[in-house]
């Protein structure tokens, strides 16, 4: 990239509240402007118990896990708000809504290899379900690898009640200050492919990507399932099997292996 050009753009940044590294590489050496093939998932995940967010969208899906263990109030607005089972206010008409917020909302904002911002039902970045979020961070969950999922901030202490946005890049002095609440498990190619879009302004997207909803996906405790990748219509497409496998045997099977053990217990001589 010319000079010139990079000091316009990291300006655009900082206008826009991006804020990067701009020391040569990040990250594994992962260079800020490089395409990164070890971001294509494609062998079947095994998922285990927690909680899941695919999202859908117009250029692909991805697959995000949740650290309701780490950011409960965060993950369970966030889930409430994707679901329908939280009533929001819209920014505009002040209209009260039950319905899921997430749908068929915009990615507004991006920027080619290091993020991209969504989750406002104005589609314009300025807007919220009308209510804040008391800021949640954990020193377990920090920006020092690409793919975190976070809540954008609303004032020092508080975030957004809505607006979301994932990372490309390592971004570690974001630690402490957003509430990062999950990571891209599978799917950050189709993230980086939806920043780099041709931008207007210069970071709002000429032709937007639609995301059609977020599926909230539960994997109960001792269970797990699979999730699948695979290419559709030149489509990234993320499928989760819904039939959860238990990891504790079947009762019959417990009391085949005690009856077993007892026998071998009963034709055990001492010398």
């Amino acid at each position: 990239m010319h000079r010139g050009l990079a000091v316009l753009f990291l300006c655009a940044l900082a206008m826009a509240g991006w804020s990067v590294e701009t020391t040569g590489t990040v990250g594994r050496g992962l260079s800020l402007w490089s395409n990164a093939t070890d971001e294509v998932v494609t062998e079947p995940l095994t998922l285990t118990e927690g909680t899941y967010a695919v999202f859908h969208t117009s250029d692909g899906e991805f697959l995000v896990r949740l650290y309701p263990d780490k950011a409960p109030k965060t993950v369970e607005n966030f889930v409430q708000l994707a679901t329908g089972k939280k009533e929001w206010t819209h920014p505009i008409t002040e209209a009260r809504s039950s319905r899921p917020l997430y749908n068929n909302t915009l990615i507004y904002n991006i920027v080619e290899d290091v993020a991209i911002k969504g989750g406002d039902p104005t589609n314009k970045g300025e807007g919220g379900p009308g209510y804040m979020l008391d800021l949640e961070v954990s020193p377990d969950l920090t920006f020092n690898e690409r793919g975190v999922l976070a809540m954008q901030s609303a004032s020092k202490n508080k975030a957004n009640g809505s607006r979301w946005f994932i990372t490309l890049v390592p971004m570690p002095d974001y630690t402490g200050r957003y509430s990062a609440f999950g990571k891209v498990i599978a799917g950050l190619d189709v993230v980086r492919q939806i920043s780099r879009k041709p931008t207007k302004r210069p970071l709002e997207p000429l032709d937007p990507t639609v995301v059609y909803s977020i599926e909230i996906i539960e994997v109960p405790p001792k269970h797990v399932t699979t999730a699948r990748l695979a290419t559709e219509n030149g489509i990234r497409v993320v499928t989760v099997d819904k039939e959860f496998k238990s990891l504790e045997k079947p009762a019959e099977e417990e009391e085949e292996t005690t009856g077993t053990k007892a026998s071998s217990e009963e034709t055990t001589t001492t010398p």
